[in-house]
């Protein structure tokens, strides 16, 4: 049962660590318009650019693409818009491509303005083939197609945050010293610790259907506005209480050891840093199956009492 105990608080506090993880992941992502810089790739492939940079130049000159623009920080990467709507892209589009003031009365008008030989042309024309009379159904079309593609789009912008998320992970597993194996050798020899850390677990699961994860950030945020909200979070009850019990952070005498524990040490946080990156999500789905698994263990082996009435027993 000791195991068991010591499992659930290694995974409360994998799981506390992930979600700070993902705290500093969407602000760091917010801060240089990483989302948007995605999305923007994503309308490059849709608009043909590494063909003709021309049309996508003109979609992002259109005056509502630069209404969702984001503000203009220092290290922004981009600032195109974190999320465009299909029907949005299909606005802009179809005033993109319009010739003069004129709004498209068939689809054929939405083609003719687009040179021959264009790929963007051919992926339009072959949408024709779908709905050849039928402008509504035609822009529908385009909408799926929009989705299908910014699909793809999320899909790296999951795989650049995954990256990022490792060295995230590392950098808080050095500034908080959270090595997995002292973490370990803590709830292993340290009862009271690991008492407190499973009533943790089960009360934050009481009081929480699924894993809360942060808000999106405001796309306008200071350097300031970010220190403000880690302080947050790493002030929040359940942060500073498991920090607290597990002895997480820096004194003097964490550096006077050798170089074996040093490397122990490195290891460990290297195994934090895998832990984190595995997200929130997952630690809590596994902490809500283990103590589901510890619930059916006790509830199968009922402690025995037994009362001593000073009775010997018949032979």
């Amino acid at each position: 049962m000791v195991i068991l105990e010591v499992i659930i608080g290694m995974m409360f506090t994998y799981m506390l660590l992930g979600l700070l993880g993902t705290t500093i992941n969407e602000l760091i992502s917010s801060w240089r318009g990483w989302r948007g810089f995605y999305m923007e790739e994503g309308l490059k492939r849709l608009l043909k650019f590494d063909e003709d940079s021309s049309i996508f130049q003109k979609f992002t000159d259109n005056a509502f693409y630069k209404q969702l623009m984001q503000h203009k920080t220092p290290l922004r990467v981009s600032r195109a818009p974190e999320y465009l709507s299909s029907s949005n892209f299909v606005s802009i589009l179809m005033n993109t491509l319009k010739k003069g003031k004129e709004t498209a009365a068939k689809v054929d008008d939405v083609i003719e303005g687009l040179p021959e030989g264009n790929k963007l042309r051919e992926v339009l024309e072959q949408f024709r083939e779908e709905a050849p009379d039928d402008v509504a159904k035609y822009k529908e079309r385009l909408q799926t197609w929009f989705d299908d593609v910014m699909s793809h789009s999320s899909g790296w912008y999951t795989r650049h945050l995954q990256f990022v998320t490792f060295f995230v992970g590392l950098a808080i597993a050095m500034v908080l010293n959270a090595d997995s194996f002292d973490i370990y050798a803590h709830l292993t020899n340290n009862a009271t610790a690991r008492e407190s850390i499973s009533k943790m677990a089960d009360t934050f699961l009481a009081a929480n259907k699924t894993v809360p994860m942060p808000s999106a950030p405001s796309d306008s945020m200071t350097l300031e506005e970010i220190k403000v909200e880690l302080n947050n979070f790493t002030s929040s009850e359940e942060f500073s209480k498991m920090s607290n019990i597990l002895g997480l952070g820096w004194s003097k005498g964490d550096l006077l050891i050798g170089p074996a524990d040093w490397l122990i040490r490195v290891l460990g946080w290297f195994i934090t840093a895998l832990a984190i990156s595995l997200g929130a999500p997952f630690w809590f789905s596994a902490l809500k199956k283990t103590i589901s698994i510890r619930s059916s263990s006790s509830s199968q082996n009922p402690t025995q009492v037994v009362i001593n009435t000073g009775k010997e027993d018949p032979e």
